[in-house]
């Protein structure tokens, strides 16, 4: 007779401890099959959830932290009015992100779904969450290397002839390269950009300066 499968361990993480503790709460019914554990005695093998609010508080460094620590085990728990952190932590090495709001099967099952290796096998599943990242992070619009530094500028807040000088173009070409920008993104404004850029990961000048 096999042994039954030892519970998967999970790490929450969050700056709020009212989120913690609600993660917590709400798996407690699943504990044979998910176990909340503290960070400082996670196994290899623990799966982090970590609440993308760390990030607007600017908290990166922490979270680079957390993914050195924990390579390929960390799920982002989203905020549905802050999509551009869920796209930060994404590109700062998130696998994938599930909604803070998930209610606790669909929360069990992404995490058994993980663990399991699913988001990163070429399932449909994994198929599903690298299109997921492609979006959330603006990369199925196609952006050349160049276009997204100067988007980055854009939202950080240089004017044009600030992004010329600083990337040793003519103010022609920059013309040029945020025109191209504007069609792939499908705005029409500087300010429709900023927004676009912000939802997608691009951090502000505030962020970029830490707290």
């Amino acid at each position: 007779m096999s042994e039954p499968a030892r519970p998967i361990s999970v790490v929450v993480l969050s700056d709020q401890p009212v989120i913690a503790a609600g993660v917590e709460r709400l798996l407690e019914p699943y504990a044979n099959r998910v176990v909340v554990v503290d960070d400082s005695s996670a196994d290899d093998d623990a799966i982090v959830l970590y609440d993308v609010f760390g990030l607007y508080v600017g908290k990166e460094e922490d979270f680079e932290r957390v993914v050195k620590k924990h390579p390929d085990r960390v799920l982002a728990m989203s905020r549905v009015l802050q999509p551009g952190l869920t796209a930060r932590a994404l590109d700062l090495g998130a696998v994938a992100s599930v909604s803070v709001g998930l209610e606790a099967p669909d929360l069990v099952a992404a995490i058994e779904a993980f663990a399991a290796g699913h988001l990163q096998d070429g399932s449909q599943a994994d198929l599903d969450n690298q299109a997921d990242r492609r979006r959330q992070l603006g990369r199925d619009v196609d952006l050349t290397p160049r276009e997204q530094e100067v988007l980055g500028l854009i939202v950080r807040g240089r004017s044009n002839e600030e992004l010329a000088a600083e990337l040793y173009l003519s103010i022609n070409t920059v013309k040029t390269l945020i025109r191209s920008i504007y069609r792939k993104i499908d705005v029409t404004s500087r300010a429709q950009a900023v927004a676009w850029g912000v939802e997608h990961g691009f951090p502000t000048g505030a962020e970029s300066a830490g707290p």
